[in-house]
């Protein structure tokens, strides 16, 4: 304990790492015995630190996993104080250090690093990762990230001649701009990694790859859309090697396109700032649950256990690896299946089907007619950071016009709504989109009919004809 109490969560603790790499190398190649057993031996550690330390979770949970109640981002937010197990951790001292952007990536009292997310709920958490933590994170990535079988990620070289670009939320504490961050400031140029902030104008971050030349692109689904469509029309011309995607749903559609575009792997993650690397994708295209590390039970509508093979109304995950802010049984929005088959790629690892975050491109035009697309994910953090507001709605009606909802419980809406006004119009310019028009309404937010889940960036017409995204004019000022 006193070797954890030195470190640094910056700089990866290479012993730890090692420890790490090691334990999901051999779980990996024998995932129902020696996988099923490391995942015992952490439940285990995970609920006596947890009962041992945490007073939020010796009041809630017994010495098997089924005996802790399901927590929500809410709850745990609510009695932030009472959560971690070191107790120095207070949500008055962090939220002091994160209110300063250029911190990202630096350890929080010496030895932590922090994540922000409002994710599909809207509500903002914090998140703490260990050394302990960031090691499994690492090895993960490190032996699945590129696929699942034992031999694909041997190469202990492969990267260092690799040119990254991020193309995502930067400029504050977000996990995967942490992550890259942390490892950039780390490996000390190389391999190279470059960062480009999603809020810029596509035709901007366009530019901006063109200069940096990457081999490998790090964006969501969403933003390799735009880039692949730019480069099948001839307006990029990026020379990749592999497309690492995450965070948002992914469809075969998108697949198709981002494969023709770029002529290069495509390989898909699905993480969560709750646990970084939840599932990882085979050469099949299958995301296999990371079960040595993470636990999930899919349950219905009342938070008991799913019955049959349908998607789930939401999923309960318990971190393994992280005993800073123990994680057990904690809700997550996203509707989750586990195939009933093993997958052919050989890896018995479950697979699982995941409808998770999903909000569309805005199309809209500038003064001269041109496309201008934008991205949900920059739309969503300008409001966040810009008008501090996280439970909203934006619905895109025909020929641009953006009406705004907001949850019924949130005070003084139309004050709200200005703040929200002012930001999205003033970013929307900077785009150049022409007369943009906004309205306010008090009609509650839209859900999505099959699954109830809130989608905060909607485009009207294009989801009424199963597109996903719409084209909007601009036919007056805002």
């Amino acid at each position: 304990m006193a070797h954890m109490a030195s470190l640094a969560t910056l700089n990866p603790d290479a012993w730890l790492y090692a420890g790490a790499w090691s334990a999901t190398w051999w779980s990996g190649l024998h995932p129902e015995t020696v996988g099923l057993a490391m995942r015992q031996r952490r439940l285990a550690r995970l609920i006596d630190q947890a009962l041992s330390a945490s007073p939020f979770y010796k009041k809630r949970g017994g010495g098997r996993l089924c005996d802790f109640r399901p927590t929500t981002k809410h709850e745990l937010m609510a009695c932030f104080d009472d959560w971690a197990t070191d107790r120095r951790i207070t949500r008055a001292a962090l939220e002091s250090f994160v209110a300063d952007p250029q911190r990202a990536a630096s350890p929080w009292l010496g030895r932590y690093l922090v994540w922000t997310s409002s994710g599909t709920s809207g509500e903002m958490g914090y998140f703490i990762q260990d050394a302990t933590s960031m090691a499994a994170y690492d090895a993960i990535d490190s032996l699945r990230l590129r696929g699942r079988a034992p031999l694909d990620n041997l190469n202990p070289l492969w990267g260092l001649d690799q040119r990254f670009a991020f193309v995502g939320a930067t400029g504050g504490h977000f996990a995967g701009f942490v992550s890259l961050e942390r490892m950039r400031r780390a490996t000390h140029g190389r391999p190279t990694i470059q960062v480009v902030s999603a809020l810029e104008p596509v035709a901007r971050i366009a530019e901006q790859l063109a200069v940096i030349d990457p081999t490998v692109l790090i964006c969501y689904p969403s933003a390799a859309v735009l880039l692949a469509e730019r480069q099948l029309s001839g307006t990029l011309g990026l020379d990749l090697t592999e497309v690492w995607l995450g965070g948002e749903q992914f469809t075969p559609g998108q697949r198709a396109l981002i494969q023709a575009a770029f002529q290069c792997p495509v390989r898909n993650n699905y993480g969560a700032s709750e646990f970084f690397s939840i599932a990882s994708e085979c050469r099949f295209g299958n995301l296999h649950v990371n079960e040595d590390w993470v636990i999930l039970e899919p349950v219905d509508a009342n938070l008991q256990p799913l019955s049959g093979d349908g998607f789930s109304a939401s999923v309960l995950l318990t971190n393994l690896a992280n005993l800073v802010q123990p994680l057990l049984r904690y809700q997550l929005t996203d509707r989750v299946r586990f195939a009933p088959r093993p997958c052919p790629c050989g890896d018995r690892f479950r697979v699982i089907e995941v409808d998770g975050r999903s909000d569309d491109i805005l199309r809209f035009q500038d003064a001269q007619g041109g496309p201008v697309p934008v991205l949900p994910l920059a739309l969503e953090t300008v409001i966040e950071e810009g008008a501090g507001i996280t439970h909203f709605q934006l619905l895109c009606r025909g020929s641009a016009v953006i009406e705004v909802r907001f949850d019924a419980e949130l005070p003084d809406a139309p004050a709200a709504y200005e703040r929200l006004r002012a930001v999205l119009l003033a970013y929307l310019r900077q785009h150049r989109v022409a007369g943009l028009r906004t309205r306010f309404s008090r009609a509650a937010p839209q859900r999505e009919q099959r699954s109830g889940k809130l989608r905060r960036i909607v485009a009207v017409q294009a989801r009424s004809q199963g597109r996903g995204e719409v084209s909007g004019s601009s036919p007056a000022s805002a």
